[in-house]
């Protein structure tokens, strides 16, 4: 009997520690699985605030991040994120990023992106599309969904300039009453503004192109 009771009461003490240790890894160990990429390149201090939480934690090259994750470069920082199936972003100094969805199943073929950006500059070079994909950057004033490669949008308060680098961009007003959508081809550019459907695309000239390029641009 006692022996028995030394049993039983060592397997309770098992099974707490273990309780105990799968509680204190818990949210590190559940967000692993759902980390949607990592921070590839970093000038500069770059910061990001999960989901549910209250505080910003520095990011650092190799750190992950996940979707829900608010991500905020300092005046003078860039920051590379290379996503789990493939497709780069680059912020710009300044910029905001909100990992608002990103679901990624390659086994079914599917992809099902959003993102937020308040403010700044965000480069995206996204993967070819899959036969079940949609990949979306939404602005104060635009929703821009990839349909090529490559393109560059900068938001602010009043207005979001997107110009494509390559392939093609669809291009409508973030407020789903304002109809009508343009396509933008390389080198071209729209600006998009409140309560307005996007205007016609123009050729950009390579100075204001170039800049875009620049304040995108990592090592």
């Amino acid at each position: 009997m006692r022996t028995a009771a030394w049993q039983a009461l060592g397997a309770a003490g098992l099974a707490m520690v273990m309780l105990l240790a799968v509680l204190a890894a818990g949210p590190a160990g559940a967000r692993a699985a759902d980390a949607v990429g990592s921070v590839s390149a970093l000038t500069g201090q770059a910061e990001v605030t999960g989901a549910g939480d209250s505080q910003a934690r520095p990011l650092a090259p190799g750190a992950e991040v996940f979707e829900g994750d608010r991500i905020r470069t300092a005046a003078d920082a860039k920051l590379r994120l290379s996503l789990k199936d493939g497709s780069v972003l680059t912020l710009g100094a300044a910029t905001e990023l909100n990992l608002d969805r990103f679901h990624y199943a390659p086994e079914q073929a599917a992809r099902n992106a959003l993102l937020e950006v308040p403010q700044g500059i965000l480069r995206v070079l996204v993967e070819l599309l899959v036969a079940h994909s949609t990949f979306e950057v939404e602005s104060n004033t635009a929703v821009a969904s990839v349909r090529g490669t490559e393109w560059i949008a900068e938001a602010g308060p009043d207005a979001t300039a997107i110009v494509a680098l390559d392939g093609r961009v669809a291009v409508r007003n973030a407020q789903p009453e304002i109809t009508g959508e343009v396509v933008l081809l390389p080198g071209d550019g729209t600006t998009v503004r409140p309560g307005q459907p996007p205007p016609a695309p123009t050729q950009w000239g390579a100075a204001r192109k170039n800049a875009f390029i620049e304040r995108t641009a990592l090592p």
